[in-house]
């Protein structure tokens, strides 16, 4: 049976607590209990920086502080949310612009829960923040009763983290996780490095320095399912002469 959708939330969560440059979560759901009971688990990821779709450039990246250059008579410059690496948590993403997508190709220690509050269809997120978030989950259709606590506590993650530069990924894995997403229709590079990224850190969470195929196949399915264009099929039987 496949893994209900608000644990394979939270293994996300964990996976991104372990390694920030799987990029984010994309999180789909309507303000209520069930995403009151996911956002009660991001102190996994540690403090949390929040942000508005509508936040300025200078509050993120810092800018001129008026009053202290005013009061120290030189240029004063004030330092944005984005100074220090961490989490971000941003709420009403599908009202945002893309601006955030540059913050995450820095590589400076952020990563992002972009939390969809989107009610149609076409609504959500810029193509460019999901295509450099790892994963993307949609909690609309999760019930009261889904909502379950983190399988992993934070010194948990914090030993993963610590063991995750020790984690070796096989050398075919690399083709593997390629043909992985060719299979579904995904030319994107990043994808798959996200998929290879997940696959080792969901070693260092089981405290193994080297990832397998099971961990490739929980990867893919948290990392490229939710951006494949093709349904795979199996081979058809050869027609009888």
């Amino acid at each position: 049976m496949p893994e209900a959708t608000f644990p394979r939330a939270l293994t996300a969560l964990a996976l991104l607590a372990v390694d920030p440059g799987l990029g984010g979560l994309a999180l789909r759901a309507r303000a209520g209990p069930v995403r009151d009971g996911f956002t009660q688990a991001l102190a996994l990821l540690g403090p949390l920086r929040r942000l508005h779709p509508g936040i300025s450039d200078d509050t993120l990246f810092g800018g001129l502080d008026l009053s202290g250059t005013l009061s120290a008579g030189r240029v004063v410059q004030a330092q944005g949310l984005l100074a220090q690496p961490g989490p971000l948590v941003l709420a009403m993403a599908e009202r945002c612009t893309p601006h955030l997508a540059l913050v995450l190709d820095q590589g400076t220690g952020h990563c992002l829960i972009a939390l969809d509050e989107g009610a149609e269809p076409d609504e959500g997120l810029p193509a460019a923040l999901t295509e450099r978030l790892a994963f993307s989950v949609d909690l609309t259709d999760s019930a009261l009763g889904d909502v379950t606590g983190p399988a992993w506590d934070s010194a948990e993650v914090a030993a993963a983290r610590a063991l995750l530069p020790a984690v070796a990924a096989p050398p075919d894995m690399v083709g593997q996780s390629v043909a992985l997403a060719a299979r579904l229709g995904i030319d994107s590079a990043r994808a798959t490095l996200f998929t290879l990224r997940a696959a080792r850190a969901l070693a260092a969470l089981d405290g193994r320095d080297c990832a397998t195929p099971d961990d490739l196949a929980a990867a893919a399915a948290l990392t490229l399912a939710h951006r494949a264009t093709i349904i795979p099929q199996d081979d058809a039987p050869a027609p009888d002469d």
